[in-house]
């Protein structure tokens, strides 16, 4: 994961979470995913990928408490791309 994917990340919770910074959050439907995103954030920072994946997938999960639908899928396939970037071609040696 990459800063790219931290800046992604923040946007996320920003937006989910109703308040203009990514530490804080509103009150609402949301809380659990809003809680999965910041471990997810937190993981990341801590270098750890693996839990950073797992806190990634339960977001996803439980983005469901999105009422629009267009946002709720928007947000499931920006978490897909989190969870499962698409790999770099590997370079051939000819």
């Amino acid at each position: 994961m990459t800063s790219e994917n931290l800046q992604c990340l923040d946007g996320l919770i920003v937006k989910i979470g109703g308040a203009n910074d990514a530490g804080r959050q509103t009150k609402g439907p949301c809380e659990l995913l809003l809680e999965h995103l910041q471990a997810a954030r937190r993981n990341l920072l801590g270098g750890m990928l693996g839990e950073a994946r797992h806190n990634l997938d339960q977001a996803k999960e439980s983005a469901v408490c999105i009422p629009d639908k267009e946002m709720r899928a928007e947000t499931k396939k920006v978490l897909q791309s989190l969870i499962d970037p698409k790999p770099l071609r590997p370079y051939l040696v000819t």
